[in-house]
């Protein structure tokens, strides 16, 4: 026997988060484990989430048992072998009677708009598009990985930043103060020294994005070589959102979130991603949960389950109180 309460999963790069709400809303738990993203642990993926859901149910004071559902979202869950992998390894830990695998793009949108309709860009290291419409029709733009195309990333802009230093260096670029900027970053004494680093086995992508942070304020401080780059993201984030406004049917103005460590400098950015949009077609929100919270949703929404307003208002409290 199920208890009345459900799980929410959100397996980032950086940490694997969790949250256990009850069927009125109440949140009674909310904590954090080191990184479990689907990518790398694939079949074994079970483990470390049944691992966070009995640490979950310990501080809520609950027994041991199934959650009457479980949502786990992760990058790289968006095709049906791999949420068949992913639920099939939670089924084995018994963790809850009705399982919902989804990518990392669900849970956000779910989180952005209480399972609502509306449109997100998420841009981080990497960065996609998800809009869902009010008749139910999902819509994807981008995400396609480094390989692939990540325009608008923080990976694509430390990219950009990173050539530009160099091409100043041999001569085939501007000046830019990022060359300046690389070198004390990587504490050489000259730009080209950086390839060794650049090219180790452990400068990954997300090491790349942690750069991006300097392209941005070397933009507010007004370099032009990195004010473009800047804007050239912006830019691209903004196709995003007119691709995935393009191919739905919507009602105006639609609800649109931003979300991603990019949009802290929002103020470098907004100007150029609203060059290619048309503003009065949008509506700009705060995001109304995070990505955690958007995947014990998309778990009670499996089960038939509807989200009414006070159920929502009950989370949303709870949550606050929960993570000041």
């Amino acid at each position: 026997m199920s208890s009345n309460y459900f799980l929410g999963f959100d397996g980032g790069g950086t940490t694997l988060r969790g949250c256990l709400i009850d069927d009125t809303g109440e949140v009674l738990a909310v904590s954090s484990h080191p990184p479990a993203s689907f990518p790398k642990l694939k079949e074994k993926i079970g483990e470390p989430v049944a691992a966070l859901a009995h640490e979950l149910q310990a501080r809520a004071g609950l027994p041991l048992g199934p959650a009457k559902a479980a949502g786990f979202c992760s990058t790289g869950v968006g095709r049906p072998a791999e949420r068949e992998i992913v639920q099939r390894a939670l089924r084995e830990q018994n963790i809850a009677d009705t399982i919902i695998a989804e990518s990392d793009f669900m849970a956000a949108h779910a989180g952005a708009f209480s399972g609502g309709p509306g449109i997100i860009v998420n841009a981080g290291t990497g960065v996609f598009g998800f809009g869902r419409t009010a008749s139910g029709e999902n819509i994807r733009v981008g995400g396609w990985g480094y390989l692939l195309g990540d325009e608008g990333s923080g990976f694509a802009m430390a990219q950009a930043a990173l050539i530009a230093a160099l091409k100043d260096w041999d001569g085939r670029g501007a000046k830019t103060f990022l060359r300046q900027i690389f070198e004390k970053h990587f504490n050489v004494t000259s730009i080209e020294l950086i390839i060794s680093q650049i090219y180790s086995a452990d400068f990954d992508r997300g090491k790349f994005a942690e750069l991006a942070p300097l392209v941005i304020e070397a933009a507010g401080n007004g370099d032009a070589i990195a004010h473009e780059i800047v804007r050239h993201n912006g830019r691209e984030l903004g196709h995003l959102v007119r691709a995935a406004a393009h191919r739905g049917q919507w009602n105006f103005p639609i609800p649109l979130a931003l979300i991603g460590n990019l949009f802290r400098r929002h103020d470098l950015l907004l100007p150029a991603f609203w060059e290619v949009l048309d503003a009065k077609q949008f509506n700009l929100i705060v995001p109304r949960f995070e990505s955690v919270v958007g995947a014990a949703l998309l778990g009670i929404l499996a089960t038939g389950m509807s989200l009414p307003n006070d159920f929502l208002n009950n989370v949303e409290k709870s949550w606050q109180a929960r993570t000041p």
